[in-house]
């Protein structure tokens, strides 16, 4: 009686989902994952820099908060997510094999990402604050200890 219940009710449809996030990611075009996955990882860079930015711990829990919600309420794919939810949409069957995953998929998203943190995090974080100074401080607490000794007190 117990495996009719479990054959009848609609927990089997749980395993659906995975499967058909699975063909979904990999039917989108390869040039438009890594575009996609780009601001994707602009977002969790900004997450990561962003509470920098401020001293109060509210702000900075805000501050990182939002950029994450704004990745995961856009539905963008991240080369960690997908190497998670590719292979259990096929361990439950569906119709993908590692070498589409990985060329249609895996690879596009993972340079992606690259790019995204790079191009719209790193190389202007760079540009703005340049290399760590000769001190061993980095520019941008040598420009916060600038910024505080010339504001009034």
């Amino acid at each position: 009686m117990a495996s009719n219940m479990l054959l009848t009710s609609s927990a089997h449809m749980d395993y659906v989902k995975p499967i058909e996030i699975t063909k979904n990611m990999l039917e989108v075009a390869a040039a438009k994952a890594a575009l996609s996955v780009s601001d994707c990882n602009w977002m969790v860079c900004l997450a990561a820099i962003a509470p920098m930015s401020s001293t109060s711990a509210t702000a900075k829990m805000f501050a990182a908060w939002m950029p994450i919600f704004i990745f995961f309420a856009q539905g963008f794919e991240h080369s960690v997510v997908n190497m998670f939810v590719i292979p259990t949409g096929m361990m439950l069957g569906a119709k993908v094999t590692i070498t589409d995953w990985w060329l249609w998929n895996q690879i596009p998203v993972t340079i992606g990402n690259l790019l995204g943190g790079w191009l719209l995090i790193g190389l202007p974080m760079y540009l703005t604050f340049g290399k760590a100074s000769a001190a061993g401080g980095s520019a941008i607490h040598l420009r916060r200890e600038e910024a505080s000794a010339l504001s009034p007190k």
